[in-house]
């Protein structure tokens, strides 16, 4: 089987968020969050959700903290209640963030006639998710390294810069330490892949196969 390339659309922002954010939020209601910080879909009992207007965010599950993807600005989560309760955001770096309750982020969404904009966000949400789903089952090993390859790259610099590749790989599939490190490895001698110190620097060309 030949392995798919991954289509660079993979990593675009949802075409709605900026109309999403102008309507549902407020300059006043976003505050500044330092790198580290970790914000949960649920405060306090109440469901909330988060608008993400600079800065990049890890989105992650709650259980194991398996990494799902790196939400870009702008970017917003949580309409999708209650699955959104088994994961968390963590800010890769200084993020404006505005955290609203479920209830007047609908409520809002009502008032605005949002109803339909809310839709397509969430169905392109949606597909980006069985995107990322695709790329965690694909029939070999090595086709799960090489689709997270391709994701590192079209990561912004300041992700890029901040994890070895090793390390994005291990946080987002199931593939054992090992695996992982001979695969780069041969990838680097082969001159297929770039590193310096550990972190993605080019891919010049990546084979089929291993």
């Amino acid at each position: 089987m030949t392995a798919r390339k991954l289509h660079v659309d993979v990593k675009a922002s949802s075409p709605h968020i900026s109309e999403l954010l102008s309507l549902l939020t407020r300059n006043e209601d976003y505050r500044a969050c330092p790198k580290g910080s970790k914000l949960f879909f649920r405060h306090k009992g109440e469901a909330v959700c988060h608008f993400v207007r600079r800065g990049n965010t890890l989105l992650s599950r709650i259980d194991d903290t398996f990494s799902i993807g790196v939400l870009t600005a702008p970017a917003a989560m949580g309409f999708t209640q209650p699955t959104c309760e088994h994961l968390y955001l963590r800010t890769l770096e200084a993020c404006d963030i505005a955290t609203l309750p479920y209830e007047r982020v609908m409520a809002l969404v009502e008032e605005k006639k949002a109803w339909a904009l809310m839709a397509k966000h969430i169905m392109f949400i949606t597909n980006k998710l069985f995107l990322y789903s695709e790329m965690l089952t694909a029939p070999t090993s090595f086709e799960i390294l090489r689709y997270q390859l391709q994701m590192l790259i079209l990561e912004p610099e300041s992700v890029r810069n901040s994890m070895s590749a090793y390390q994005y790989i291990l946080d987002r599939t199931r593939l054992s330490r090992s695996s992982i490190m001979k695969m780069l490895a041969e990838l680097k001698k082969g001159e297929y892949i770039e590193l310096e110190n550990g972190k993605l620097i080019a891919i010049h060309h990546l084979p089929a196969r291993f």
